[in-house]
């Protein structure tokens, strides 16, 4: 069996002797790094290189993720663990995705964790990606082998079983609610209820009912008593989707929740006392909601214990053959194919639905045409005839000015076509029109709001239901108060 190489980059004697030690015993040459002056020369002089190295997080005169940064650059190849005293789990997290393998916290009081992580760094099999990948597909998370998402679900795996809360951040239909039972899938509470709740979803008169629970006769129609969604998850997680409608007067009753685990129904008088993992998720910048006064920032201090953030379909072109023939291999019915020119199409479009469009499309157009090899003049017009073209495998994006612009242009002729050739909003493609809403919330978003609002007569009941966006998002785009 070939010798591994190892560095260990550490300024406390304790530390080095132990695995000194410890990996000598795997046997594995070891060379010791007290300082970042160390690193520096060893990074310009040595050029046998390294399988492994355990870098501290804090050292007196460098910082542990820049030298995660130089290591990788001199020898992409080896494999980084970042070892931290100071519970700082948010640098951790950063620290994976600069490219670490894992993390290791002070003091290594796990030894048999601790041997197994090592382990897993030390392994040389080609299986631990693919093991990984076919654990997320069980939860309908499909991507290649090169996908920014393989790196993502490394993360959560690692992050599942910790005892902290988690704010998931993506466009409609990325795949939150997906990641969030991915998580609880991988925690410790795997056995117990995954309750998910979708904050948007219930006027905000029975949204405190729902979360809370209610009392007989807590009000008309009340008659009889209610568990409420913190009841339904006790023990195990809690998914709060799209956070970032939930009105701030809720917003107060979920932080003290948060923070105690303590509830009260809603016309009852006892405390109850919930433990829950709390997974959230928003398509927002909350960052941006909280300088708007419609966010609490202690609220998303506690809910962003660490941050996901799910790249949308668009940024992950090469995952799209990977998510088509996962669908079609499960799908009832006739077998179907996609031909090269269509599987090329579905890679240059932008998708303003992300993967929850991209299925859809599939399946309406396979319903369709019934054709057991999908071409590209069966994919939807408005698809084939898209000018913004989004990164392929082999290519690089265009300049951030550019798509901007091209995305303005779009925008533009989209609003033309709503106010001069279709005759009525009934006819837009409601996924699309809240991206390019989302996208460009100014001109374009009154632009649509306005033209849905003359069509119902100023309903903006009906408007939100027909553009499946809540009425608060209709009064923030038309920049209305309240």
């Amino acid at each position: 069996m070939e010798q591994k190489r190892i560095l260990i980059v550490d300024d406390e004697t304790e530390v080095t002797t132990f695995f000194t030690y410890f990996l000598r015993r795997k046997n594995c040459e070891v060379v010791v790094a007290n300082t970042g002056k160390d690193v520096q020369w060893l990074l310009q002089n040595d050029s046998r290189g390294f399988q492994a190295a355990l870098v501290d997080l804090k050292l007196p005169d460098a910082d542990g993720l820049e030298l995660l940064r130089k290591i990788k650059a001199v020898f992409p190849a080896c494999e980084v663990l970042i070892m931290t005293g100071y519970s700082t789990i948010k640098s951790a997290v950063t620290a994976m995705q600069w490219g670490a393998k894992d993390y290791l916290e002070k003091p290594f009081d796990n030894l048999d964790s601790l041997e197994h992580i090592i382990d897993s760094v030390l392994s040389t099999s080609a299986n631990q990606k693919d093991d990984l990948s076919q654990e997320a597909a069980q939860y309908g998370i499909v991507y290649s082998a090169e996908s920014p998402m393989s790196k993502m679900i490394a993360i959560a795996k690692k992050l599942a079983k910790k005892a902290i809360h988690i704010l998931i951040e993506g466009e409609t239909g990325t795949g939150k609610e997906l990641m969030a039972r991915f998580l609880h899938g991988a925690s410790n509470r795997a056995q117990q209820p995954f309750v998910a709740f979708n904050c948007g979803a219930v006027p905000e008169s029975l949204l405190e009912s729902e979360l809370f629970g209610y009392e007989k006769g807590a009000f008309t129609g009340a008659v009889k008593s209610r568990k409420g969604l913190f009841e339904l998850a006790h023990n195990g997680t809690l998914f709060l989707d799209e956070i970032g409608e939930a009105p701030l007067s809720i917003q107060v009753k979920l932080l003290r929740t948060l923070e105690t685990g303590e509830f009260m129904r809603v016309g009852g008088e006892q405390v109850g006392q919930s433990n829950i993992r709390f997974i959230s998720a928003t398509n927002r910048n909350l960052e941006h909601e909280v300088e708007m006064n419609r966010f609490r920032s202690d609220l998303l201090y506690r809910l962003e214990g660490i941050k996901l953030a799910i790249p949308p379909l668009r940024e992950r072109a090469g995952d799209i053959p990977a998510i088509a023939h996962s669908y079609l291999q499960k799908r009832s019915g006739a077998p179907c194919e996609i031909e090269p020119d269509a599987m090329e199409l579905l890679q240059r479009y932008d998708w303003p639905g992300n993967v929850r469009q991209l299925l859809n499309v599939l399946n309406q157009t396979i319903a369709l045409h019934e054709c057991e090899k999908l071409r590209a003049e069966h994919l939807p017009a408005q698809l084939r005839q898209k000018t913004l073209q989004t990164k392929l495998p082999g290519q690089s994006h265009p300049e951030p000015s550019s798509v901007e612009q091209a995305i303005e242009r779009e925008c533009e002729r989209f609003v033309e076509s709503l106010t001069r050739v279709l005759p009525s909003i009934e006819g837009v493609d409601f996924d699309y029109l809240q991206k390019r809403i989302k996208l460009l919330e100014g001109e374009v978003g009154r632009a649509i709001i306005e033209k849905g609002l003359s069509e119902t007569k100023g309903d903006r009941q009906l408007l939100s239901k027909k553009l499946n966006i809540t009425k608060r998002t209709i009064r923030y785009i038309l920049n209305e108060k309240g």
